[in-house]
């Protein structure tokens, strides 16, 4: 027996050290093929046998989703030490079916497909481990009603594990079903309902990306309702490797739901039906459903719409309580302790501040409440930074807070449970000779409703959202507003994707044929989709429209619906004004009359930009409250005697700035003051400020308000404008400075500023005293003894100006008052090709404002200064004289980007910092790589007055390089500063230049 177990004992050995087991390698590449083979070493027929016994034991895992073949390689390897084998051949990618074998690689296909082992084996995840197929088919007659069974499938019907779906819903929405999957793993980020053939662009414009949570992700989408069970084809997104997955056909199973009956209301209409009635009763039931949005996509944005990157929101919830929506925030890092709802000027943010609490990201996580809303409401938004105690003020950031699906329509669902009221009244009407039955049908005048709508197919004068219905399932319209005006109505249409150039009403055929200026070109909102402006004949109707493709570049046919069940409207307009002739009939049958009054109003509105308002007071605007809280009051007295005054000024920011403000009247009454306030746009519904929502007059290209304001201070406003693809409110900020009615504004004769400029000099020269800045209270000067090209003064607030002179001893040609009348073409060509702060480093002095964080600049400064927000954490340096002062000054800590190489750095820290690669080589001048600039987060740069021509020679092209400098940095919004201590005649003036340093970056808290 002993003598046995050791003959075991040694034949066990001999196949443990030829056998290795197969360890499947996971492809990083989901599209590789990966083949493994073992050859085993000649061995006795016994052993064979004691190994092919072994092999279906060994881990076999076929890589199905991934197209992974693996075989068993040759090696020797020690049984006690089993270790993962690298991938040894590649196979082509034709080769689709995975195998394992224990066989010879000479073995023929023939045998490998007899293999039974693939079909045995469990399958493979992203990270190469194997686990056993719970599910192996997903019948869609087996799917649970409620979608809680539902599963990613391949094309045999068994599931695909790769993205195993954790729990799942399906939820009737009206004629829609919900969608919701709660992925088990994060193997997948996105998906695409459609074929894997499609093309990556199509797939990127109609992703449904997920919500990350714990376990996984969330996808939450919808599908048209169908009482049978649907089944979609389905594209997932690999995290890992950064593409769609195309390597087989994978598929949901989408459980049946009836149509909505609510669609089918005309059955209140049969009112004699009480039974019917319990029909509306269904669609409330929706409502509880949707009372909450658990993935709000809520982002805190700038004013540019870009998201505020030092306040990342990570996850937002809204839930309906009441007339209220609870509203919660969530970040990953705790940057900023509190937020305030409200302006940054308001003086009571702390007392009403919102308070983080620490969340499992080690975050904060903000819970606040808004009063709840059909539409999206924007909300201004300060934080407070937990490093510095101080709340953000270098501009306005802004939440969108959605409006959780169903709120407010659950109000029109019990008309349906009242329109039984008049079945009771037909029961009593069985008499004939009770002739209440005609006084029950004036109930029907309740119908007043109807005559909103002026004619069929039509709706009265205002802006709406209204839901579009699409022949094609690859032209999907996710959002619609719709404006009715002088009975027409127009409609901007926003696609889910981005593959059509062009709309054109009519068939495809006749918009091949059509005018080319007939076709309609999209335009791409604030979120990179595109939107189409169209006529739209009639409600309810199918509209033919065609639609040119830009990949397959011809024509489509459509078909839309504009569901008139669905108007929701979000704003006013006012029709455009009837000529007082308009009764007689023989000036209303000639059509000419009427276009010209019509455009009359909208030349009418060109008062606006003169400067001199009517004498008549205005009187303030029609308002309601506004219980959002996105403005607050404002204190408007004024010791000004009553009547109409021209403002010393007026200035704003805020916007994209295609839409203009201006303010030429502001009107005292009974000691307050009322500014009439005029927007470049007719598209404006509302303005809330003061803490209400205030209604103009909109037409003729403008939109009129007379607010409330605060003279001489900021004042926050939000307009509405639904010139976009929907609603949107908008946060700006407005100054109207006003000492006196006929108070003269002072300026310089040598150094006059322009008309609308906030300072009371230009950018001829360097100013010998401080100028006089609207808003802005001066306090000292800066002494300087030797240097020459720059100037330093001090106001209130911690704020200085900063001069420098870019023009004197150089080979610019100096802008005089003068020389500006001799040329005015050029300057007015000149001007053409530079946009705002680009014209302000193309002048003779280049006047900058430091602002510490937590203060405030009048709005509309930013038009005649460039800004430098402190803290400056953050600078790429690239002269040698100001790096060696910032060495002194013990400030290169703050350098995170050089314009020289290591060689040519005179600063033996920083030269160690280029060679560990801390700092960053940026390049120079036409050679500056700014991505770099932007990676490291630069707050300023800091070029050498090489820049600057010293020759005539050199002019021309210095010039463009400044100018292209100016134009890039300006797009970046990366302020620039061109170093002149170089230039200074000795060193006592090149030392003063320390101090223009120290006023950068040094802070009072540094001081």
């Amino acid at each position: 027996m002993k003598r046995n177990s050791k003959r075991f004992l040694a034949l066990f050995l001999s196949v443990a050290m030829t056998v290795t087991p197969a360890v499947l390698t996971q492809a990083e590449n989901e599209d590789a093929n990966v083949q493994v083979s073992v050859t085993p070493t000649p061995e006795t027929e016994a052993e064979k046998t004691a190994v092919a016994a072994e092999t279906p034991v060994q881990e076999n895992a076929t890589a199905e989703e991934e197209n992974t073949d693996t075989t068993v390689t040759p090696a020797a390897v020690d049984a006690s030490a089993v270790k993962e084998t690298p991938a040894a051949t590649e196979t082509p990618a034709s080769e689709t079916t995975p195998e394992v074998t224990a066989s010879p690689a000479e073995e023929s296909k023939n045998e490998e497909a007899e293999a039974p082992q693939p079909t045995a084996a469990p399958e493979t995840t992203e990270e190469g481990k194997t686990e056993e197929t719970d599910k192996p088919e997903t019948k869609p007659e087996d799917l649970n009603p409620d979608g809680s069974n539902m599963t990613i499938d391949k094309e045999d019907n068994s599931a695909y594990k790769m993205l195993k779906i954790k729990s799942s819903s399906a939820e009737l929405n009206g004629d829609k079903i919900k969608i919701t999957l709660n992925t088990d793993g994060k193997n997948y980020e996105k998906l695409y309902l459609g074929s894997k053939e499609d093309p990556d662009e199509a797939k990127n414009a109609a992703a449904i990306v997920g919500t990350e949570n714990e376990d996984g992700y969330t996808f939450i989408f919808e599908v048209p309702a169908s009482e049978q069970v649907q089944t979609f084809s389905i594209v997932p997104f690999s995290v890992k490797n950064q593409k769609w997955y195309t390597n087989m056909a994978l598929k949901l199973n989408v459980p049946g739901m009836k149509a909505p009956e609510p669609t089918a209301t005309p059955e209140p209409t049969a009112a004699p039906e009480p039974t019917a009635t319990p029909l509306p009763t269904a669609a409330p039931t929706q409502a509880p459903a949707q009372n909450e949005i658990t993935d709000a996509g809520i982002k805190l944005v700038k004013e540019n719409g870009d998201e505020f990157a030092m306040f990342v929101i990570t996850g937002s919830t809204v839930k309906v309580s009441e007339d209220k929506y609870i509203v919660t925030l969530s970040t990953a890092k705790q940057n900023y302790d509190m937020i305030y709802l409200g302006s940054a000027s308001d003086s009571d943010k702390e007392a009403n501040s919102i308070k983080g609490v620490e969340n499992s990201a080690g975050g904060y996580t903000y819970t606040f409440e808004v009063t709840a809303s059909k539409e999206a409401q924007t909300i201004a938004v300060v934080p407070h930074s937990k490093k510095s105690q101080n709340w953000y003020a270098k501009g306005i950031l802004t939440i969108t807070v959605p409006a959780v699906p169903g709120y407010g329509e659950a109000a029109p669902t019990p008309e349906p449970t009242v329109s039984p009221e008049p079945t009771e009244a037909p029961v009593e009407t069985p008499a004939p000779t009770e002739t209440p039955v005609p006084s029950t049908t004036p109930e029907a005048a309740t119908t007043p409703e109807p005559t909103a709508t002026p004619a069929p197919g039509s709706c009265a004068s205002g802006i709406y959202n209204i839901t579009v219905n699409s022949s094609s399932s690859m032209f999907r319209v996710i959002d619609c507003v719709l404006t009715s005006k002088n009975g027409k109505m127009t409609a901007v249409l926003t696609l889910s994707g981005t593959g059509y150039d062009y709309l054109c009403l009519g068939t495809k055929e006749e918009a091949a044929a059509a005018d080319s200026s007939t076709w309609v070109p999209y335009v791409a909102d604030a979120n990179g989709k595109y939107t189409y402006e169209i006529p739209v004949e009639a409600l309810d109707n199918g509209i033919a429209v065609a639609a040119f493709s830009h990949k397959n570049q011809i024509w489509y046919d459509r078909i839309l619906t504009f569901q008139s069940s669905t108007l929701n409207k979000i704003g006013d307009v006012q029709d455009d004004p009837q000529p007082d002739t308009a009764p007689d009939t023989t000036i209303t049958a000639t059509p000419a009359p009427t276009a010209k009054p019509n455009k009359k109003p909208t030349a009418t509105p060109t008062p606006t930009a003169t400067p001199k308002p009517d004498k008549k007071p205005e009187e303030e605007s029609k308002y309601e409250s506004d219980l959002s809280g996105g403005t607050a009051s404002v204190n408007s007295s004024t010791t000004l005697a009553d009547g109409t005054y021209t403002p010393d000024s007026f200035s704003w920011s805020g916007g994209s700035g295609k839409v203009s403000i201006s303010c030429n009247k502001v009107t005292v009454t009974n000691g307050q003051a009322y500014a009439t306030i005029v927007f470049s746009s007719e598209y404006y519904g509302y303005v809330k400020a003061n803490g209400n929502k205030y209604y103009g007059a909109c037409g003729g290209g403008t939109s009129t308000f007379t607010i409330p304001v605060a003279l001489n201070q900021n004042n926050t406003i939000i307009g509405m404008t639904t010139r976009m693809s929907q609603a949107h409110e908008i946060t700006y900020t407005i100054y109207i400075a006003l000492k006196g009615a006929n108070d003269p504004k002072k300026t310089d004769k040598d150094n006059p500023a322009d008309d609308n400029s906030m300072l009371s000099t230009g950018n001829k020269k360097l100013d010998d005293s401080a100028p006089e800045i609207t808003g802005l209270e001066y306090k000292d000067e800066t002494t300087l003894e030797h240097a020459k090209y720059f100037k330093l003064y001090h106001y209130a607030k911690g704020i200085t100006l900063l001069e420098v002179d870019m023009t004197t001893d150089t080979a610019r040609k100096p802008e005089t008052v003068d020389s500006g009348k001799e040329d005015e073409k050029t300057k007015a060509a000149d001007s053409q090709e530079l946009t705002g702060t680009e014209k302000l480093y193309m002048g003779n002095v280049v006047k900058y404002l430091i602002v510490p964080e937590g203060a405030v600049i009048p709005a509309g400064l930013d038009k005649d200064v460039i800004v430098i927000n402190q803290p400056v954490e953050s600078a790429y340096v690239a002269s040698t004289d100001a790096l060696n002062i910032l060495d002194k000054l013990d400030l290169t800590d703050k350098v995170t980007a050089l314009g020289m190489e290591k060689e040519d750095c005179t600063v033996d820290s920083l030269t160690a910092a280029l060679e560990d690669g801390s700092v960053t080589f940026a390049g120079k001048d036409e050679d500056t790589d700014y991505k770099a600039l932007v990676k490291s987060q630069c707050g300023i740069s800091i070029l050498s007055s090489d820049i600057l021509p010293t020759e005539e020679a050199d002019t021309e092209a210095k010039e463009n390089l400044l100018k292209d400098s100016a134009e890039k940095y300006s797009t970046l919004k990366i302020p620039f500063i061109v170093d002149r201590s170089a230039d200074e005649k000795d060193d006592n003036a090149k030392a003063e230049w320390e101090k223009a340093y120290e006023a950068i970056f040094v802070t009072d808290e540094e001081e």
